[in-house]
């Protein structure tokens, strides 16, 4: 059996249709029912991964069109946490996020009560499974993730005293959700961890921006550069310890800061503890400038680990030319085998329901990343 190499994918989320938006909005105020607005968003997931199917993307996802972001839908379907709006959680929000440069989804999940194990994403993927013949993967916000997006001092600490409580007690979730979607028949369970990325422009002592905004809104506290790295580590691993049967990644992706003295340096930096992590793929972010060289870090990397490579922009609007993405591909592929490749976006293109982004150019791309896969395999067979 020959190997496949450079298998393109998408990290999750692709722009809301406008009517979409329009319907949520209805449904939001009260002048749409459920099952009318279930209908706009059953069709916006048909076209979503009709558009993927028709750029030649291997391992496809429903676009994350049923989220209202990638990690406030728990609010939506997990008893126990609520979705708030960032001015309800703190009337400073936007000020505070404007202060320290660090844009965050204005749609936020909050703990507001012991939370629930129920199925939080078996109905997105049951869906997307019935419409499509290709490898469908699902995208689940990390424990580490949740712990610092949905503790708050205020809502959340009668129910659990300290932040990592939570972590606990969502990982346990996560966990029984992975094995329901292996049993579905889902190819790729992927496990959305922005926050360790971010800790690349973070200190011992000095949170990255992200950190600054959610100590000021949420009332956490950061532990330390080597403390966060370890904690994250250790709820990641626990959280998919045992389970195989299905492929399970990691997305870290990051906002490189110009300002920043770590802009133009990668994940290295978050070694030794973030290559213990013991996920299949780590989905990464290396077409936006400063993301830093990603041989560096699949050199740290053991022979059964992947990458998932971003090679397209996801905040730009230029569309890449497949020689581009080619050049971005080949900087990997001197260090690592191209079975040990995979081509992806930086990120999601509609990370929140309210996302401005063309979905034409947002199309445009994932041909363009499709064509350079299909011109590498011919380089590299």
């Amino acid at each position: 059996m020959v190997e496949e190499t450079f298998i393109t994918s998408v990290v999750g989320s692709f722009p809301r249709p406008r009517w979409l938006i329009e319907a949520f909005e209805a449904f939001s105020r009260g002048k749409m029912d459920k099952d009318e607005y279930e209908e706009y968003v059953n069709d916006a997931v048909k076209l979503t991964v009709k558009e993927e199917e028709l750029a030649g993307i291997d391992v496809l996802t429903d676009g994350e069109q049923r989220r209202t972001s990638f990690v406030a839908f728990v609010g939506q379907k997990i008893p126990g946490f609520k979705v708030m709006h960032i001015s309800e959680i703190n009337p400073q929000g936007i000020e505070i996020m404007k202060r320290y440069k660090a844009q965050l989804t204005y749609y936020r999940p909050v703990a507001v009560g012991p939370i629930e194990d129920k199925p939080f994403t078996v109905d997105e993927a049951s869906f997307t499974l019935s419409i499509t013949n290709r490898r469908v993967k699902v995208t689940i916000p990390s424990p580490y993730l949740i712990m610092w997006e949905a503790w708050h001092a205020k809502y959340s600490k009668d129910y659990y005293k300290e932040p990592e409580e939570l972590a606990e007690q969502y990982l346990k979730l996560v966990r029984n959700e992975i094995v329901r979607l292996r049993e579905l028949g889902v190819y790729f369970v992927q496990l959305d961890e922005p926050m360790l990325g971010d800790l690349i422009e973070a200190t011992e002592n000095e949170p990255d921006r992200y950190r600054k905004v959610l100590q000021e809104l949420n009332g956490q506290r950061y532990r330390g550069f080597r403390n966060e790295l370890s904690l994250a580590k250790d709820l990641i691993n626990e959280t998919i310890k045992g389970i195989d049967g299905v492929r399970i990644g990691m997305h870290m992706d990051r906002w490189p800061n110009p300002d920043s003295p770590f802009y133009g340096i990668g994940y290295e930096r978050l070694a030794p503890d973030v290559v213990d992590i013991k996920v299949k793929q780590y989905v990464l972010e290396y077409a936006s400038p400063g993301s830093g060289d990603p041989a560096k870090f699949a050199q740290l990397l053991p022979q059964d680990r992947e990458i998932g490579l971003g090679v397209i922009e996801v905040r730009g609007s230029r569309v890449e030319e497949p020689s581009e993405v080619v050049a971005r591909a080949e900087r990997l592929a001197r260090v690592l085998d191209p079975s040990r490749i995979w081509l992806n976006p930086d990120c999601g293109f509609g990370v929140g329901m309210f996302r401005k982004y063309s979905r034409k150019i947002a199309f445009a791309k994932l041909r363009s990343m499709v064509e350079a896969a299909k011109q590498l395999r011919r380089k590299y067979s």
